[in-house]
């Protein structure tokens, strides 16, 4: 959370790594037959960030797909 506070994307570790790994434990869920709802919600939401261009910015830039929150700007 400091990062957003402070208006740093610069990867660190970026969404599309996330959309990448997350969607390797849901295939390992799947293949197992075990459920993971919150991972599943998490998936979808990375995939919106990347999607929306904030694909290669830290995986804290997930936040700028809600809407209605004033982010702080960077400094």
């Amino acid at each position: 959370m400091a990062h957003v506070l402070a208006g740093d994307y610069t990867p660190l570790s970026a969404v599309d790594i996330f959309v990448k790994d997350l969607g390797l434990v849901l295939d390992t869920a799947r293949h197992t037959k075990f459920p993971l709802p919150l991972a599943s919600t998490a998936h979808q939401m990375f995939m919106q960030a990347s999607t929306a261009g904030h694909g290669r910015e830290a995986d804290s830039a997930v936040i700028k797909i809600f809407p209605g929150i004033t982010l702080p700007e960077a400094k």
